[in-house]
């Protein structure tokens, strides 16, 4: 009996004592001596958040713009990037890039129309990329140098299948 009123007391005052997250914000030193808000959503700001937007905000802000939308250019002279290319692990190679890049999963999958879903998948291990067309798309996607890749992944513009009017006889 003893044991359930100091919890049940334990459970009155906690009701009544503010959460830590209610407490981090009250106890938040703010230029006006108000809670700081953010200046988009106006949820508030943890005290750690030396920015005027919430994390919410300031990753759709960065979507918008178009920042994170592609590849750098210079991730492909990285060493880990470029073993992992060419041991055709694209889990792993799609993890550095996005490491290295600051890139989020939804920017890669918007790029190369591959699901997010698969690409989590992919860079977990719970799936592999076999498929010749899906490869292409994600090596086209992330815009991997021709170099890297060889001629075979890359579809040439002066190639034309058998059959086609270039190679039919001229007309007389």
């Amino acid at each position: 009996m003893a044991g359930s009123d100091s919890s049940s007391r334990r459970s009155a005052e906690d009701a009544l004592s503010p959460s830590g997250a209610e407490r981090l914000v009250a106890d938040t030193p703010t230029p006006a001596g108000g809670t700081r808000l953010c200046s988009l959503c106006r949820c508030r700001l943890s005290r750690y958040n030396g920015e005027d937007l919430c994390a919410g905000c300031s990753r759709d802000t960065r979507h918008q713009a178009g920042a994170a939308r592609s590849v750098p250019t210079d991730i492909w002279q990285l060493p880990d990037v470029r073993q992992a290319l060419v041991n055709r692990e694209f889990g792993r190679m799609c993890q550095l890039i996005r490491q290295h890049g600051g890139i989020r999963q939804d920017d890669i999958a918007s790029i190369t129309g591959l699901s997010q879903a698969f690409l989590s998948m992919l860079e977990s291990g719970a799936r592999k990329l076999t498929n010749i067309d899906k490869i292409i798309q994600l090596l086209d996607g992330l815009q991997a140098p021709p170099e890297l890749t060889g001629p075979m992944l890359r579809p040439s513009i002066n190639h034309q299948p058998r059959g086609s009017a270039s190679t039919a006889l001229p007309r007389c």
